[in-house]
């Protein structure tokens, strides 16, 4: 009879172990499973910001790539002097000459007019103001110089809407067209220049076209 009571009591002792046993493991395994979980949480957010970040990162750089040379007059203002070049015709040529105190010079931008009317004159690029001069020959000039160092430049101003370091959009009044010493012929003019570095651009070649193709 002793011996059975003891038989017994093992038989309950090694069947509560076994419960707490199993019941440890389940319990185990359930914290590792929820930390796991917690984990996995984490990543997906990160994972999800850093997308966010690449994709504002995309959009920055498809503006900056979009943004074309624009023309600095509204429609209807016409050009009645051509970029100097040595490859045009000999009749396009003598219009793309200056007469200025008896010596002709060509001319290394291109004019708009509108039949001695004023006119505003726009930016053709957004950008920061690095010059704004009254010049007694050419008269009001003004310079926007994008990041790029593309600069365009206005000359024969007769009133100026912009300030020295001002940042500006494309598209932006910066002044009225007027008359200079320079190319006093031509009258109410813009006198407009493209240039990266030192080198001279035709302006009329690029407006319309990717600032990126300036180079």
């Amino acid at each position: 009879m002793y011996k059975k009571s003891i038989n017994i009591k093992k038989i309950a002792v090694i069947t509560l172990a076994s419960v707490l046993f199993l019941g440890g493991v389940g319990l185990i395994q359930k914290l590792l499973d929820d930390t796991n979980n917690e984990f996995e949480d984490e990543s997906v957010v990160k994972v999800e910001e850093n997308d966010s970040s690449v994709e504002s990162e995309d959009s920055n750089n498809e503006e900056k790539v979009d943004e074309t040379l624009a023309s600095p007059v509204e429609d209807g203002i016409g050009i009645v002097r051509y970029y100097y070049n040595k490859e045009d015709s000999s009749e396009k040529q003598e219009q793309s000459l200056i007469l200025f105190e008896g010596v002709y010079r060509p001319n290394q931008g291109i004019d708009y007019a509108k039949s001695g009317e004023t006119f505003n004159v726009l930016a053709a690029t957004s950008g920061t103001i690095t010059k704004k001069t009254n010049d007694a020959v050419l008269g009001w000039v003004v310079t926007i110089t994008t990041n790029d160092d593309i600069q365009t430049t206005y000359e024969s101003l007769s009133e100026v809407n912009v300030e020295l370091n001002q940042e500006v959009s494309q598209g932006d009044i910066i002044g009225i067209s007027g008359e200079n010493v320079y190319e006093s012929d031509l009258g109410n003019h813009l006198h407009f220049i493209l240039q990266k570095g030192d080198t001279m651009y035709n302006p009329e070649n690029f407006i319309g076209q990717p600032l990126i193709s300036i180079s």
